[in-house]
């Protein structure tokens, strides 16, 4: 029988492909002509070439570089097949990481609409939240009016060690008490809200990755200022020490960016939240 040959128009026609790209294919030695005709320069191509040209698309679909293409096409079938197992496992690990990310995505969202949904500030509201994980560093001697910025960097530098992506946001934690003014107020801690549900490893002992847990919370929101902090806070104590004690003795401080704008001045929301501490709690608030 005699062999069949294609030029490089019937070729690009049979596999979808254009022109252009089977001349590129053929200046970087990936898929080259059965021979060329010197006089008129034009490529010829056999019928079965066009097998691998069909592979050569598969492994392009599925991600695989040109270069890497061309040490494929030079395995056995054995070493193809290992091959193709390494790229499975690495389309695996980009789905994971794409993954993470739209979950990243979806809880930077959830932050802003919880944001925008602040029903007043200055005045003290009840909130349902869900469970927040979080990464903490304990602190010593920090007030509301103190900078927090080292101990922020120290979280910054871990969740991006590990790969992960930082919230905009951080916080602190702090006894619930009576305070005669701001600078009484000492933080247990410092944190930030983690976006992603991976686990840290290899954390110092005073840095934990724990929960905000779920529950009704009771909240106040209002736009920092070391002047009106406590007056705030005072108000939210008041209303709390008058529900018979039907709170958890932890504040849960939390500070985000009013705008991200950069003309604007910076100015952060402050929201201050204590935990109901049981079901039968938020059924006798709900009734009083």
């Amino acid at each position: 029988m005699k062999e069949h040959y294609y030029t490089i128009g019937e070729v690009a026609k049979l596999s979808n492909l254009s022109v252009q790209t089977l001349r590129y294919y053929d200046q970087i030695d990936l898929f080259k002509p059965a021979y060329i005709d010197t006089t008129t320069n034009y490529r010829y191509y056999k019928d079965n070439q066009i097998f691998y040209l069909d592979i050569i698309k598969s492994l392009k679909y599925i991600g695989i570089s040109l270069e890497d293409i061309n040490k494929a096409l030079g395995l056995t079938s054995e070493e193809l097949l290992v091959f193709l197992e390494q790229q499975e496992q690495r389309i695996e690990e980009k789905i994971s990481r794409l993954n993470e990310v739209k979950y990243t995505l979806l809880k930077t969202k959830k932050q802003m609409q919880e944001q925008i949904d602040i029903p007043i500030f200055g005045e003290v509201y009840v909130q349902v939240e869900e469970e927040m994980p979080i990464l903490q560093v304990k602190t010593t001697e920090l007030t509301p009016t103190s900078s927090t910025n080292a101990y922020y960097a120290t979280l910054t530098k871990i969740i991006e060690n590990e790969g992960s992506v930082l919230n905009s946001r951080y916080g602190c934690i702090f006894p619930l008490a009576r305070y005669t003014d701001v600078n009484n107020i000492m933080y247990d801690a410092i944190f930030t809200p983690l976006l992603t549900e991976r686990t840290f490893s290899k954390l110092s002992p005073n840095i934990k990755q724990t929960i905000k847990p779920a529950g009704n919370y009771i909240c106040i929101a209002f736009i920092y200022h070391p002047d009106t902090y406590f007056s705030f806070y005072e108000k939210l104590r008041q209303y709390v020490e008058a529900q018979q004690d039907l709170f958890e003795s932890k504040v849960y401080e939390l500070y985000m960016p009013a705008t991200l704008a950069s003309e604007h001045e910076k100015k952060f929301i402050v929201e201050l939240k204590v935990r109901q501490k049981s079901s039968e709690s938020n059924r006798n608030l709900t009734s009083n």
